[in-house]
Formats: C-alpha cells, structure tokens, sequence
C-alpha cells in the first residue's frame, strides 16, 4: 500500500483549510491563508521525518513547490487552467511520493492504511466542495457544511460497512435541507450521489492495495 502522504499534504491545505477557487481568483485574504496551511500542514504531517535529510530536502522542496503552485493558480481562472493546474500538483505531489514510498512507509508516523484513509476523507469532503463550486451547483464563496459534512458521514459509513447509517444519514440530511432550505437544489442529489460512488470506489481501492 502506497503511502500518498505529500497528496494528502496537499489536498488538506489547499482544499480543506482555505478556498481554492477564490484563489485562482486572485483573492489575497485566501492567497494568504493557504501559504500560512501549506507550512503548518506540512510540518504537522512530517516533522518526525525532518531529522533525516532525506525527510528534510524533501519537505523543504514540497514546501517551495506548493508555494509557488499557489502563486502561478492565481493566473487565470479558466477551467482549462484550473484543471491542468490541478493535474499538475497532483502528479508533483505522486513524484515526491512514489520513489519515498518505502521509506515514507518506514519513517513516517503515519501508517500507510491511515494516511490513504484520511486522503479518501479529504477529497470527498472538501475536495467534492471546490469541483462543485467550479461546477455552478455552489457559489465560489460557500463552504458547503452541509455537504461536507454529510459525504463525510457516509464515507466513514461505507468504509465501515454500515449500510443502516448510510440509508439513514441520506434520509436526515433530505429532511434537514427541506426544513431550512424548503427550496430542492440539484446539490441536494449530487452530494450524496458523489459521496457514495467514490466512498465505494475508494473502499475497493483500499481493499485491494491499489493505493
């Protein structure tokens, strides 16, 4: 099983922790918050490994990278920029960890199982959240709580294998978004539609070592 530990460095910070589309917009408040969580992400996820200098080349140059990535995003806000900007941090962050994979495995505190476990968790939450708004079923500045929260629920349910609570998780949110919101959103389907095909993609995934 493939450590992704420097994609999960990534998704968490720029996804999780600020914007990502206001980013590509060239909003400095978000500009700012994502070079202040790419540190404290990184360094959070591998300190144990900066007393190696291997560990600390790595992480330092992951740092200079992911920094620069934020600057050159704010470029354009096209979806032909957006997408290979995307594709590109993603391959950057799989280069710095596939040929560590056996070391990262060895030295990080950080179980493969756990770190590919947190890495499903982050993209269908926040991950989902940022393709939705790029998509026009979000505004650029909504968080989407709801959502988030409920594909979270039912990632861990599936990955569980508890199918109850998946059912029931689907039921409570249709009723809590009809209460506050009484107005029906194509979100309202495509969130937990998204949370349960990739949840199952990625337990299959997990369960056969493909990552």
């Amino acid at each position: 099983m493939i450590p992704n530990l420097f994609l999960l460095i990534y998704t968490a910070s720029d996804y999780g922790f600020s914007n990502n589309s206001l980013i590509y917009k060239h909003d400095r408040k978000e500009i700012q918050k994502a070079f202040i969580w790419t540190v404290l992400i990184t360094l959070s996820l591998t300190f144990n490994l900066l007393t190696s200098w291997i560990g600390l080349l790595s992480v330092t140059l992951f740092i200079l990278f992911m920094s620069a990535s934020i600057l050159i995003k704010s470029r354009s806000d096209k979806n032909s920029w957006y997408i290979l900007s995307e594709l590109v941090n993603v391959a950057v962050a799989l280069i710095f960890t596939l040929p560590l994979a056996g070391w990262l495995e060895t030295h990080s505190y950080l179980r493969p199982p756990f770190v590919n476990y947190l890495l499903g968790l982050t993209v269908v939450s926040v991950v989902f959240a940022d393709i939705f708004r790029r998509l026009g079923y979000l505004s650029e500045s909504s968080g989407d709580s709801d959502g988030n929260f409920e594909r979270i629920l039912l990632f861990i349910f599936i990955m569980a294998w508890q199918w109850w609570y998946v059912a029931l998780t689907i039921a409570a949110m249709l009723v809590y978004r009809f209460i506050r919101y009484r107005k029906v959103s194509k979100s309202w389907f495509m969130s937990p539609s998204t949370g349960i095909v990739f949840s199952l993609l990625w337990l299959l995934l997990m369960k056969s070592y493909l990552i």
